[in-house]
């Protein structure tokens, strides 16, 4: 009885609250959805499922978008769920288009071009970049990130805490082609931005956290490297000696910093979007487990520090998975020792396509 009553209070008075904040995301199950798809049946039949949490992904920051962001909101909390918001920072097809200088560039390796053959050779004067990915390494697009985060969250209702997504470089950023290959920006002499350093993920994080205010917790969304199997003339590094390279070095400097910040990171753990579906592992969705795991071995040995996996918040692939797949991820996550997970109905878009540009 006195579950129902609290139930039906909040339905009544949930317009004028504001979202309490926890202040670690301990046990978190969330799931990642747009507002068109936060409906009140699935929120039920969310919560049906042991759910905690929906995760809100914020896009447009037209008044249509916001006034939906604001309706899907109101139906999480009548639902009983914790309200989080994701924000998307380093894919950005608006800002790529606005500013093209902003862009990360492919100088590096040319084995990206498998995946693009025909696609024409930059002339003197020109670079190919990489789109839409702006990342925040730097300056201006540092700014300008902290400026749309700033004009996303003054528009919405407060929610507990919010996930900041792609804080590295772009995927491929040495040119191997491999999609978790984001330790840098320009793997080349041509630089048509600032750069900045390896603490700007940290940076970026503690900005973010003075906008939200008070008790919201922020959690930045950390992909890792390539794999030992990677590396293979066959497989996603095609060749080139990402692994033992410079990749994972410059991975944990950056990583060192950001653990040093934030007392719990995420995980993008895209086992089929990254390509680590395959044999490589003996269990269903094993590199989901692996990949938690390497945040405690793989940095110490290029110079970091280890990340323990309760200080880990699990990004799981929910699209284009069957319910078993789904359930294999959980079990992986939970059988590492994650804090908590969150099932990604909504596809996080880790797409990406080669435009050549003046090199200004």
């Amino acid at each position: 009885m006195y579950r129902l009553f609290t139930l039906v209070a909040i339905a009544l008075i949930a317009p004028a609250i504001t979202l309490a904040a926890d202040t670690e995301p301990r046990h978190l199950r969330g799931a990642l959805l747009t507002a068109e798809m936060a409906s009140s049946s699935r929120l039920s039949e969310l919560r049906g499922q042991g759910y905690s949490a929906v995760v809100l992904a914020l896009h447009g920051d037209s008044s249509a978008a916001r006034a939906a962001d604001k309706d899907a909101a109101q139906r999480v909390a009548n639902a009983g769920l914790a309200l989080w918001y994701w924000i998307e920072i380093g894919r950005n097809t608006q800002m790529a288009d606005d500013h093209p200088q902003w862009m990360a560039s492919l100088q590096g390796h040319l084995e990206w071009r498998r995946y693009f053959k025909d696609f024409a050779y930059p002339k003197a004067g020109e670079v190919v970049k990489n789109f839409p990915w702006v990342p925040i390494l730097y300056q201006e697009t540092f700014d300008a990130h902290l400026a749309r985060v700033k004009e996303l969250l003054s528009a919405r209702p407060t929610a507990k805490g919010v996930l900041l997504n792609d804080l590295q470089g772009p995927p491929s950023a040495c040119g191997c082609g491999n999609p978790v290959c984001r330790w840098t920006a320009d793997y080349g002499p041509i630089k048509t931005a600032t750069t900045l350093g390896d603490d700007v993920a940290a940076r970026f994080v503690a900005a973010v956290e003075k906008l939200a205010g008070n008790g919201v917790v922020v959690v930045p969304v950390w992909t890792t490297e390539c794999e030992a199997h990677d590396v293979a003339k066959d497989a996603l590094c095609a060749g080139v000696g990402c692994f033992k390279g410079t990749c994972w070095k410059v991975y944990s400097r950056q990583l060192l910093p950001l653990a040093e910040q934030s007392q719990t990171i995420g995980a993008l753990l895209l086992y089929k979007e990254f390509g680590q579906d395959g044999t490589a592992y003996s269990q269903p969705a094993g590199w989901v487990g692996h990949a938690l795991r390497g945040f405690q071995s793989m940095p110490p040995a290029n110079g970091g520090k280890a990340v323990e996996p309760q200080r880990l918040l699990a990004v799981l692939q929910g699209w284009n998975v069957s319910p078993e797949e789904l359930r294999s991820q959980q079990a992986q996550a939970e059988a590492a020792g994650a804090a908590g997970w969150v099932v990604a109905l909504a596809k996080i878009d880790q797409s990406w396509s080669p435009r050549i540009v003046a090199a200004r």
